[in-house]
C-alpha cells in the first residue's frame, strides 16, 4: 500500500503523533479480572473449592486470549486522543510510547 492509504496526521487537530492500540474497554478488561480474582480468592478459601478457583482463572486467561485475537487496532492520536476505527492501520504506527504521551499530557 502507498503512504497516501494510511492516517499520518490527525484530522481533527493535525498533530503527527499517533499510536495504535486494541479496540476494546479498558475498563471492561479490568473488571473481568477483577471479577476472576475475586471468584479465585472466595473459591479457594475452600479446600474441596479450590480447583474451581484455578478453573475460573484459567477461564479468564482463554477468554483473555480470544479477545487479544479478534479484537481489532484502532489508531489514536496522542494530541486529541481520537479514535479512527475505519482507517487501514499504518505499520510505521506503534504502541503507546509514554515518553511521547507525557508530551501531550495536560497538567
Amino acid at each position: 500500500m502507498e503512504d497516501s492509504q494510511y492516517l499520518i496526521i490527525c484530522p481533527k487537530c493535525g498533530c503527527r503523533d499517533l499510536f495504535i492500540r486494541k479496540d476494546f474497554p479498558q475498563k471492561l478488561g479490568l473488571a473481568i479480572v477483577v471479577l476472576a480474582a475475586v471468584a479465585f480468592l472466595v473459591l479457594a478459601a475452600w479446600r474441596s473449592s479450590f480447583y474451581l478457583g484455578a478453573i475460573v482463572l484459567i477461564a479468564a486467561t482463554i477468554i483473555d486470549a480470544i479477545l487479544y485475537v479478534i479484537v481489532p487496532k484502532i489508531t489514536v492520536c496522542y494530541r486529541c486522543r481520537a479514535e479512527f476505527r475505519d482507517v487501514p492501520i499504518n505499520p510505521k504506527h506503534e504502541g503507546f510510547e509514554l515518553a511521547i504521551g507525557e508530551k501531550y499530557r495536560t497538567p
